[in-house]
Order: C-alpha cells, then structure tokens, then sequence
C-alpha cells in the first residue's frame, strides 16, 4: 500500500510495447538504454516500476502509478 496526503493507493499496470513488425532490434546497447530510460522517467514521475523485462521483440513494464495520474497519461510519460 502506498501512502500520500490524501490517499492510501495500490495500483499495478502491466503495460506492453512491442515494435513494428516485432523487429528483434531491443539487443546490447539499445536494451540498456532502455531500461536506463525507463527508470529515469518513472523516477523522475514519481512512478514504481514493480518488475522490467526487455527482450529482443517486446518490453514487458509492470509499474504502479498514483491516482492522480490517468494510465493513458503514464502511456505517453513513458513512450
């Protein structure tokens, strides 16, 4: 359970990008900045990523996000 002024929250999304034509391009270099970005982005947001998975085709993000903030909007936070 998350805490804050005015609410107590616990939320979990499970949000998946997959690029096009499921090109298997998320490998070395490009998978750590990736990840690096996602991570500065949720921290910078105020966003919890629960659990991160980077493979060559798809990205698997399970983050949980505040109340005040809509899933849509966390989408083009992290996009």
């Amino acid at each position: 359970m998350k805490h804050s002024r005015n609410y107590v929250y616990q939320t979990a999304y499970h949000i998946v990008w997959i690029p096009k034509y499921r090109r298997k391009i998320l490998v070395g270099d490009v998978r750590e900045f990736t990840i690096k970005t996602l991570h500065q982005i949720a921290e910078d947001k105020g966003f919890e990523i629960l659990a991160l998975e980077v493979c060559p085709d798809h990205i698997h993000l399970f983050v949980s996000i505040p109340p005040a903030v809509s899933i849509s909007q966390a989408v083009k936070c992290f996009s």
